[in-house]
């Protein structure tokens, strides 16, 4: 290896273009030094290196870059599951007015299936409501009027006092049973109708 020349090349010396670098090198800092990451290149021919006066450039120096921050783990959250969708709001009715009950049950009064029935009702009830009390009355009066009549006898130990009372007793089932038999056929069937109707206007 041939040695370095010290002289400066203005003295007609030969300046070794090769040497430069070393040169320049040992002249860094030992800071610089430590901080050049660039690898060794092999030796590259500058024009104008034979010329007197020429400097070789300063080697190029990496800078140092440092290194990202390692991003930390970040633990998985649980997955929630959605929630469901909220029921449709449905409009509230709109509320009917009230209905007179006063009103309803005055028609219902005036009209001519509950004059029918009435009249059915009172046709019946009050002959013969008539005829049981007089037959009571008479039952009553002869008893009191005429007690040797009452106590004519008519067979055995039975005398007239007694079968009109057995009478009494006899005429009440049979008044009981015209009239269920007069409500079955004539007004049942049409107050149960005029009924439903009356309570369909009330809703």
């Amino acid at each position: 290896m041939p040695q370095q020349q010290t002289s400066s090349p203005g003295q007609g010396q030969r300046f070794d273009w090769w040497a430069a670098p070393a040169a320049a090198t040992a002249a860094e800092p030992p800071a610089v030094r430590h901080r050049t990451a660039v690898p060794a290149q092999p030796p590259v021919h500058r024009p104008g290196a034979d010329r007197p006066g020429y400097t070789a450039p300063a080697p190029t120096v990496a800078p140092v870059v440092p290194a990202a921050p390692v991003a930390r783990a970040v633990p998985a959250q649980p997955v929630v599951p959605p929630a469901p969708p909220a029921p449709p709001v449905r409009p509230e009715p709109t509320p009917e007015p009230a209905v007179d009950s006063t009103e309803v049950y005055r028609a219902v009064q005036a009209s001519d299936a509950f004059q029918a029935i009435r009249h059915s009702y009172r046709s019946f009830v009050f002959p013969v409501t008539g005829v049981f009390l007089g037959w009571y009355l008479m039952y009553v009066a002869a008893q009191a009027t005429a007690p040797a009549l009452m106590r004519t006898q008519v067979a055995g130990p039975l005398n007239v006092a007694w079968l009109l009372g057995l009478l009494q007793f006899a005429s009440t089932f049979v008044l009981t049973w015209l009239y269920a038999r007069n409500a079955r056929t004539k007004r049942d069937r049409a107050a149960l109708g005029l009924r439903w109707d009356t309570q369909d206007q009330l809703r």
